[in-house]
């Protein structure tokens, strides 16, 4: 079956829409979205607004058959930590995209639609040079992820200069993360609810001794 994703169209806004509704995630989708998807993309990989939007669409089929959305990670837009994290905000914001949404219609599962978009995404995030795509799932997609590149965990660390982030998700939903850079890389911190992303930003390396809770201050 021959799958072609590409940018959301302007005459797929309704069905795309329709689409992302059967998401749940716990990150959730942003408010206002059906105005966003009006929007031109701002810079590469955004398609629309600040986002990257992409459909999936079947020969013969008039409307798509599955849906993404992704944008800059929320957690690496606040700037809870003062001015040392708005800093951050730039460059985290060029290196980190997140899942938001990824929908198939029910009748189109098991024929690797998600597949299709989930590496269209990553190829136009890679090619814009993001490190690191993030999402949210329940535990039950965690096989799906993993087949496709990603770590699951409850609560991954974030490495930063001079701090570390938790990507937040409500129980019992899971986030997952995939490097899509070399230097980027995960590992395994003791006393952690996940392993650590580092190379991230530069400086992000992990001394050899860190423990949860001594470089960790988010």
């Amino acid at each position: 079956m021959r799958v072609a994703v590409g940018p959301l169209h302007d005459a797929d806004h309704a069905a795309y829409l329709a689409l992302l509704d059967l998401t749940t995630s716990g990150g959730g989708l942003p408010a206002g979205i059906e105005n966003l998807i009006t929007l031109p993309g701002f810079d590469p990989p955004s398609t629309h607004g600040p986002a990257m939007c992409l459909s999936a669409h079947l020969r013969r089929h008039p409307t798509p058959v599955g849906a993404l959305f992704a944008a800059v990670p929320e957690w690496a837009m606040e700037h809870t930590l003062g001015t040392h994290r708005a800093r951050l905000a730039g460059p985290l914001s060029a290196a980190t995209i997140s899942i938001y949404g990824l929908a198939v219609a029910a009748e189109y599962r098991g024929r690797g639609i998600a597949r299709a978009l989930l590496r269209e995404a990553e190829t136009r995030a890679r090619a814009t040079r993001c490190r690191l795509a993030t999402l949210i799932h329940e535990p039950h997609l965690a096989s799906f992820y993993q087949r496709m590149g990603y770590t699951t965990a409850t609560q991954p660390t974030v490495l930063l200069p001079g701090t570390a982030m938790l990507p937040t998700q409500p129980a019992p939903y899971m986030t997952a993360v995939k490097p899509l850079h070399p230097t980027v890389r995960l590992q395994p911190v003791p006393g952690a609810p996940g392993p650590a992303v580092t190379g991230l930003l530069p400086g992000c390396d992990l001394p050899p001794t860190a423990r949860f809770g001594t470089h960790v201050v988010g």
